[in-house]
């Protein structure tokens, strides 16, 4: 059983919109979706605000939820509000989409961007902190978080090249702001990735994290107004921490005049930002033709002091 785990930059106030894509195993059982305000204790101790549940023996999406001392609550097994949709859209070996919309009295739920059905509050679900996805999937290929209205699509996730992983978040980061990401990169000698972090207002990315294997090297670039890479701004020093096929872990601090970069906890650089006024709420994660490369997790956090917590979030 595959898991994979994420936490909210903000609060999910009414209005605002949680997406999440991945890809069906081929023989799958269940996929599950978890909307809880902790993943770091037992379920006695948490509360669920909604939890999907994709049945593909009895081809069914189940809806509940979970109180701390009361149980789970308001099973609801009903058909897809399309009356011509299956039960259960979601198919073996294809990607998938899941789109929860918060509003004032209920979630509004969305599979495969068709409206599937609701699930009403017990009580507003104001502390949504995190969310957890498991069963039989491949992958999570994106985790966004917008507000419903004005529907923004930012220029960043519009990518031509081989896109591994996208996230976006309703504000920009501020400093203080941490992105750690759980990844895993497979593949054979020549894989590569990139991970990089791009200004919603222009498109172009303020730091591009690349890895090559094949040269054990990590470039650190950024994009010029013309949208080109140079070599001249290339930074390369450093130890190369990572092996293919091994979990890692890669933790992005946004300090007031350069990112700090941690990995497996431990510091392993900065980077100075290339231009002073830019606004990051975007990321996306690259991989070359033969790599395959996985988020396994991904975690916002916005307190400080900034050095610290990068280096302890960066802990497997």
């Amino acid at each position: 059983m595959n898991i994979w785990k994420g936490k909210v930059l903000t609060d999910v106030p009414f209005g605002h919109v949680l997406v999440f894509s991945g890809i069906v195993k081929p023989n799958p059982n269940k996929i599950s979706l978890d909307l809880t305000d902790n993943i770091n204790v037992k379920n006695e101790s948490e509360t669920v605000y909604l939890k999907l549940e994709a049945n593909f023996r009895e081809n069914q999406i189940i809806r509940s939820m979970f109180q701390p001392g009361e149980g789970w609550q308001q099973e609801e097994i009903s058909k897809n509000w399309k009356c011509e949709g299956p039960k259960n859209p979601l198919v073996p070996g294809q990607t998938f989409t899941f789109r929860i919309a918060v509003l004032q009295k209920c979630f509004e739920i969305y599979v495969n961007d068709n409206i599937y059905g609701t699930f009403e509050f017990v009580k507003f679900p104001k502390q949504i902190q995190y969310v957890m996805i498991y069963g039989d999937f491949e992958k999570i290929t994106q985790f966004h978080h917008r507000m419903l209205f004005p529907l923004v699509f930012p220029k960043g996730l519009i990518c031509t090249e081989k896109l591994a992983f996208q996230s976006d978040v309703p504000r920009k980061y501020e400093a203080g702001t941490v992105v750690a990401m759980e990844c895993i990169a497979k593949g054979p000698p020549t894989t590569e990735f990139s991970i990089c972090f791009q200004c919603n207002d222009t498109g172009r990315v303020i730091l591009k994290f690349h890895v090559n294997f094949n040269t054990t090297t990590v470039v650190r670039s950024y994009q010029r107004d013309d949208c080109s890479y140079s070599t001249d701004d290339e930074e390369t020093e450093g130890e190369f921490p990572f092996q293919r096929g091994k979990l890692f872990k890669i933790a992005f601090g946004i300090g007031d005049k350069a990112f700090i970069i941690a990995v497996n906890g431990q510091y392993f650089t900065y980077y100075n930002y290339p231009v002073r006024c830019f606004s990051i709420s975007t990321l996306k994660c690259l991989t070359n033709q033969v790599g395959d490369f996985q988020v396994r997790s991904i975690e916002y956090h916005s307190d400080s002091p900034l050095l610290a917590r990068v280096e302890k979030l960066s802990l497997i």
